[in-house]
């Protein structure tokens, strides 16, 4: 009977920690960082700090996002972080050494996939790169993607 109960018991222990494990690797952090703005750890205050006021402020459902010159910054509702930062500044580089403008053939060489889609995605570093006319039209900073 002891043995049947501590089976089970183990049996329950691994089940539980499995569900903790996978919920824990479900999604994947990033802390990129771009003109002193880190996704994940950087707030409003600290956007309104580095580069003042935002052009444009656009109200969206769980989000908020600010338009300034190079990039847009998108902060949550909920715990007021910087989730992702879209880059449009044709000078900056990013990880991978790509930047806006370089061609689809030349960013699915870099992260070695291929998928016929309007983005492509570098899951090792956080990076989205939205596509238009087969180029790089912007490059997304996530705070956190899907596994």
């Amino acid at each position: 009977m002891l043995k049947f109960i501590t089976s089970l018991l183990a049996l329950f222990l691994l089940f539980v920690s499995s569900l903790s494990v996978y919920a824990s690797d479900d999604v994947m952090n990033y802390d990129s960082e771009y003109k002193n703005i880190k996704v994940g750890h950087s707030t409003l205050q600290s956007l309104k700090h580095h580069h003042g006021e935002a052009a444009r402020v656009v109200e969206l459902d769980g989000f908020t996002k600010y338009r300034y010159k190079q990039f847009d910054a998108t902060v949550n509702h909920s715990d007021g972080k910087v989730r992702s930062i879209i880059i449009f500044d044709r000078r900056y580089k990013d990880a991978n050494y790509l930047s806006i403008g370089e061609s689809r053939n030349k960013v699915e060489r870099t992260l070695r996939t291929s998928k016929l889609k309007r983005y492509l995605v570098d899951k090792e570093n956080g990076i989205v790169y939205w596509l238009s006319n087969d180029k790089v039209s912007n490059i997304v900073l996530v705070h956190q993607l899907r596994r």
